[in-house]
């Protein structure tokens, strides 16, 4: 009778070795935008994503009461201020190699029956949105999208907050309370946008993408489950390999 196969512990080394190097080689930089103007009493906002090739997506980014007449913006940094990107751990993932690289952020004030719309110059595949400060301990807020999401990473921020401090719910609404993290868009934007009807204040927010449609058809972001399916195979390789030495 042949015994049952039980793993060196020098195979579990390269198995884990192997899954370290395929959860690592997911990560991808994030390019973030370089907010250049800001109308705060007018509610809009602009900037430019510059791609590694050079390439430049344009992005706008407005806040509009229902009957289209403009809202406004709580805050904003084009230029210099407090880092509230500072620690970065919250703002990386297995997706995301980077948080935002410079001070730039908008901020909201919650509960003003606005909506928030982002503009792209481009089609952007899984464009990710870096959150500070969302809700606070004992003022949970929502941000109630029109765009299916995922939670790629979280943890304590500028402001405090937790690894669980942001939660997703059904219907594409994020909740928050002093949430940090990132929320990664699952498809092709053009444009997106969301409503925070909980009055609380401040949060802030800005933007991040890997690449544009252009560049890259129809290659998207490996997901968590991509990475699982990975590990699987490793495993398999070692038990093949030894039942061939086996056999």
């Amino acid at each position: 009778m042949r015994r049952p196969y039980i793993p060196h512990p020098v195979h579990l080394t390269l198995l884990a070795c192997g899954l370290a190097a395929a959860f690592n080689a997911s990560a991808a930089p994030y390019h973030y935008v370089d907010w250049t103007a800001a109308n705060i009493a007018g509610g809009t906002a602009s900037g430019v994503i510059t791609l590694p090739d050079a390439s430049t997506v344009n992005v706008g980014f407005s806040a509009t009461f229902a009957s289209g007449a403009p809202g406004n913006l709580y805050g904003a940094q084009t230029i210099g201020g407090t880092n509230y990107w500072n620690p970065a751990t919250p703002y990386v993932s297995a997706q995301v190699d980077n948080a935002p690289p410079t001070p730039d952020i908008l901020q909201l004030s919650g509960g003003q029956s606005q909506i928030y719309t982002v503009t792209l110059s481009a089609p952007i595949k899984d464009p990710v949105m870096a959150i500070v400060s969302l809700g606070q301990p004992n003022v949970p807020t929502t941000y109630d999208f029109d765009a299916p999401f995922a939670i790629v990473s979280q943890g304590v921020g500028y402001w405090g907050g937790s690894g669980t401090s942001l939660t997703q719910l059904p219907g594409d609404i994020l909740r928050g309370t002093e949430g940090h993290g990132t929320i990664q868009f699952l498809g092709t934007f053009s444009s997106f946008s969301w409503t925070v009807p909980t009055p609380e204040t401040w949060h802030g927010f800005t933007f991040g993408i890997r690449t544009t449609e252009a560049l890259e058809p129809g290659n998207p972001v490996p997901e968590p489950a991509s990475l699982a399916l990975i590990g699987v195979a490793l495993l398999g390789c070692v038990v093949a390999r030894k039942r061939r030495a086996g056999d």
